[in-house]
């Protein structure tokens, strides 16, 4: 009369621990799935980035005047030092320094207030302007994409099953620092 039982508690601890391996090793793989994701969309930001000052050098060329010539050394100095950034934010598989993001963030404010100030004095509509109004907004949607992806990312720790797996697979340690879009909108086109 005993081995039914035994046979039937021998299953359910079978198919027990199969569920569980399922469990931990699907939430490691969307864990993982999930970090890539943040690092293709880091990349693609940055991509991005690079992009939007590629036309800047042009619109700078069209302010004349000596009066201009301030807020073209700031523009250009800054411009310099965003791209140095860039080029410190291309490590692979480690999340953003939080506090380059910050220094990020504000060269990118500095240089957004110095292009609309630019912006003014040749004319809103004027096609170089439209240009970099165009990539700023192409910029603005990356780093949409990168916060939307490390949010998740981050969020994914906090809840079951991706709390255990995170600490286990030790993912625990990773954090990506969001992105405020708003240094990237001189012109309010979010």
């Amino acid at each position: 009369m005993k081995k039914p039982w035994l046979t039937f508690a021998g299953l359910c601890a079978v198919v027990l621990a199969i569920l569980m391996f399922c469990v931990i090793f699907g939430s490691y793989t969307s864990m993982l799935r999930s970090k890539n994701r943040v690092h293709k969309a880091t990349e693609l930001m940055i991509t991005a980035c690079e992009t939007q000052l590629d036309p800047i050098p042009a619109l700078v060329a069209l302010a004349k005047g000596a009066d201009a010539a301030p807020i073209r050394t700031r523009i250009h100095d800054t411009e310099e030092q965003i791209r140095t950034l860039l080029d410190r934010f291309r490590t692979p598989d480690t999340p953003l320094d939080p506090d380059l993001v910050h220094i990020f963030e504000q060269a990118q404010s500095r240089l957004a207030k110095d292009l609309d100030a630019l912006a003014r004095r040749i004319g809103p509509t004027h096609p170089r302007v439209q240009e970099t109004a165009d990539r700023y907004l192409e910029t603005l949607y990356a780093a949409r994409r990168y916060n939307k992806e490390a949010a998740y990312f981050d969020n994914r720790k906090k809840v079951f099953p991706g709390m255990f797996t995170a600490k286990w697979f030790h993912l625990n340690h990773l954090h990506f620092p969001l992105i405020d879009i708003t240094c990237f909108d001189p012109w309010g086109l979010k």
